[in-house]
């Protein structure tokens, strides 16, 4: 059996235009102790009332509680660039999911 290596990782690229827009350029794998890392990171800059970019086209992983992570920023007007195909079905249904959820 190959056992692959475990470590993973997100970085987080902050690029803060002076238009009061705040582009988050992730890279690497959306899981884990991750998810509650970009849920500050966002939550921070959505508190001081900046509009947020998230830019996943670095992006190589997004477990479902990233997932729903993701969904949850969507229903707060972030807006998501560089997406896979893949990452935009993924995200579809997740918010098809949280709306079935509330009715």
């Amino acid at each position: 059996m190959l056992h692959l290596p475990t470590k993973t990782m997100l970085r987080i690229f902050i690029n803060e235009s002076e238009e009061n827009v705040v582009t988050l350029r992730l890279e690497g794998q959306i899981v884990g102790a991750w998810i509650s890392e970009l849920d500050e990171v966002c939550e921070r800059r959505l508190a001081a009332g900046r509009k947020l970019i998230l830019d996943l086209g670095d992006v190589s992983l997004i477990d479902r509680r990233g997932l729903s992570l993701l969904a949850s920023l969507s229903h707060q007007a972030v807006a998501f660039v560089r997406c896979s195909p893949f990452q935009e079905e993924q995200l579809r249904l997740a918010l098809l999911s949280q709306s079935d959820k509330t009715l």
